[in-house]
This record gives C-alpha cells, structure tokens and sequence, in this order.
C-alpha cells in the first residue's frame, strides 16, 4: 500500500468505515509509516477537537419525560393526540435549528480547500501530474506563457530535497491557475497559483480529507500548497517559495 493509497483511507479508517482487509492493510501500511501515522493523529485529533466545540442540541429535562407521555397517550382522545404531534413537531424544528448552527459554523474556505484536495488527488491518477515534464524552471515557466494570463512564478528547489517535476493547467472555482508539481522523496506536493484580488496574507495551513492545505498571498500572487507530507517538509518548502529570489 502506497502513501497516497493509505491517505485516502485513513478517514474512513477512523470512522470504522473499512472492511476487515483494507483496515489490515492500512494497519500495517501505519505502522511502518511515520507520515500518515501522524496523519491518522491528526485526523482523531481534529475529531475530537470537533467534538467538544461544536455546538449540541441538548434536550431540556422536561422533554424526554413528556415525549414518553405523549407516546402513552396516543390512543387517547385526538386532543391529546394534537398536542403529542405539537410536540414532536417542536423537537424536530429545534433539531434542525441544531444542525442549521452546526453547518454555518463551517471554515468560510471549506468548499474551496476541498475543491483543491480533489485537483491534488487527480494530478496523481495517471498522467496528470504534468503538461510540461522538466525540472529546468527555464522549460516550465514560458511554457505556461499564452496559455495564462499572467507570468507564473518558477523556481526549482531540487538543492534543498524538493525538485520541481513540472507544470500544468487547472481549474479551480472555473477559473484557470498554474499548478507547479514538486517531490520531496516519494510524495507529491502541488502548488497552485493565480493572481491575487487583495495585499498580502500570511501562511495558513489547514487539513481537508488527510492533505496539508497552506495559503498564503505574496507578490501579487495567491498560492496553495497541497501535500500529504509531514509538516516539517511542508513548511519548509513553503519557507522557500517566500523567500525572495537569489
């Protein structure tokens, strides 16, 4: 079992979602594996982190005991039966109120992090990884040139562990960006870029379905990191894409 094969099993894997062979598997895949073992705490940590801060509908002591009353009396004359419905129907609104906070209460990014997940995730099916296979950042970059808009930012790190592959088109949110594929031994990391709308931002780093999600803005420039590296990999490879060109 690969890496980015485990990755997408560790959620349901959490969730006792796998069968008995695909959770051996992916057991001793972990075991081996400091990376997605640290993904795997990551995830159980970001659930029990949800756990206790999101909000809960909790029942008022009064109403188990009326809602059991209520079922009692359901044979009895239809005006008890109208106000055992009334009641069932307030517990079913208040419910929903309870899910309505819950879903507002979502990261405003979520849907776009996710959007980005599943670009990272089809770059890895197949060939496409790449349009423009290379590591001279001299091939990649003019090869993007007619087919973007704007100048795409090249720089080869393969001196510091993290080579560049190559380049691509994409699409995210029905817009085109840049996406620069780079290694950091087996793993894949994708950088996607695209003009910024606002200034500057700092570094955000976020997790989406087992993948690291960093964004940051700089130089005019947006940019999303995507990988299933340890955390130490990632924020150094986003170290040195901040930092200014030699």
């Amino acid at each position: 079992m690969t890496c980015v094969e485990a990755t997408r099993l560790i959620g349901p894997w959490v969730d006792d979602e796998l069968d008995v062979r695909s959770a051996v598997d992916l057991e001793g895949h972990v075991a081996r594996c400091a990376t997605c073992a640290r993904d795997r705490e990551e995830l159980l940590a970001l659930r029990e982190t949800a756990r206790k801060r999101l909000p809960r509908y909790e029942l008022d002591p009064g109403t188990e005991a009326r809602l059991l009353r209520s079922v009692r009396a359901v044979q009895q004359p239809r005006r008890v039966r109208r106000q055992w419905v009334r009641e069932v129907a307030l517990m079913a609104a208040a419910a929903c109120v309870a899910v309505g906070v819950t879903w507002s209460i979502r990261r405003p990014g979520d849907d776009a992090a996710d959007a980005i997940v599943d670009a990272h995730v089809r770059s890895l099916q197949g060939d496409h990884l790449t349009d423009v296979a290379s590591s001279d950042q001299h091939t990649v970059k003019p090869w993007f040139q007619g087919k973007l808009d704007f100048s795409v930012p090249t720089r080869d790190y393969a001196a510091e562990g993290f080579p560049l592959v190559g380049g691509r088109l994409d699409v995210l949110g029905g817009r085109p960006v840049a996406a620069l594929a780079y290694r950091r031994r087996q793993h894949v990391l994708n950088l996607f870029v695209w003009p910024a709308d606002g200034g500057e931002k700092e570094p955000h780093t976020s997790s989406s379905r087992g993948y690291r999600v960093t964004s940051w803005a700089r130089g005019g420039f947006e940019y999303r990191l995507v990988s299933d590296v340890a955390a130490a990999d990632s924020s150094e490879l986003v170290a040195l894409l901040r930092s200014p060109e030699p």
